[in-house]
């Protein structure tokens, strides 16, 4: 017997409702990328005129190139630190039952769901015990703990729509694990392997909360607040526009691979 679904159309209410919630949640990005073409002398809405030279002077104030650089050095070492840890805990997870799995797999995702200041704190006790000062290496250790849930949520989702018959058919022809790896399951989940790292270099890049805690103030989100609290004229709106604009170049990266991962 032929079954009927039925779809109601969107009420006047609803769409208003829904309109708030995207204002709400745009309304701040959308005016910071306007005032980052001001031609005023300070942050202030709205704008008195237009004016390209704010971005000019954030490509050149050192503080900012210092910041972005060091930020880049922090996301790539993260990214390759957590890519590595969260396939192998995703492939393992995957793959072998035993007891206490699922306590381990909330252990693993736990620095998604934790306040970000107690883990902030954890993290700088954790640095105090093994005499580490903040400091580049200490802030790409930190990030790699948060990193490592986004790649195992992204490998795990790729594991999820292949199953083990090509594996375990090249490890019968007599191929050993690490090559069975290389050349049969990585192939099969590149697409989530490479969508985690780039989720775990964006997380990173623009991480302020953790930053605070285990690096000297030398990145680019802390940069942006010292400025702010000295004096907030908009190049800070600026910088901020520009990495709006390569978050999202990220994401229209990201997608197509965890599309492609499904």
């Amino acid at each position: 017997m032929a079954t009927s679904q039925s779809y109601s159309t969107p009420g006047l209410a609803s769409r208003f409702f829904a309109a708030l919630v995207v204002l709400f949640l745009m309304g701040p990005i959308i005016i910071a990328g306007i005032v980052a073409f001001s031609s005023g002398d300070r942050l202030e809405f709205p704008i008195p005129g237009f004016s390209l030279r704010w971005f000019a002077v954030a490509l050149q104030t050192p503080q900012y190139i210092e910041g972005l650089t060091v930020s880049a050095i922090i996301g790539l070492g993260n990214a390759a630190l957590a890519t590595i840890a969260g396939t192998g805990a995703a492939i393992a997870l995957h793959r072998y039952r035993f007891r206490g799995r699922a306590a381990v797999q909330a252990v693993v995702m736990l620095p998604i769901a934790m306040p970000a200041i107690v883990l902030g704190l954890g993290l700088l006790f954790t640095l105090a015990v093994y005499d580490m000062r903040p400091g580049i290496l200490a802030a790409t250790l930190g990030h790699a703990v948060l990193g490592v849930p986004y790649v195992v949520a992204m490998v795990s989702a790729a594991l999820a729509n292949h199953d083990g018959s090509l594996e375990r058919a090249s490890l019968n022809l007599g191929v050993g694990p690490v090559g069975t790896f290389f050349r049969v399951t990585l192939p099969m989940i590149r697409g989530g392997v490479i969508a985690g790292g780039v989720s775990a270099f964006l997380i990173s890049f623009d991480n302020f909360s953790l930053s605070l805690f285990i690096t000297r103030g030398d990145t680019l989100p802390l940069r942006l607040m010292q400025q702010l609290l000295a004096y907030a004229d908009p190049s800070v709106a600026a910088i901020s526009t520009l990495l709006v604009f390569a978050s999202l170049a990220g994401l229209i990266f990201l997608l197509p691979l965890a599309l492609r991962g499904r």
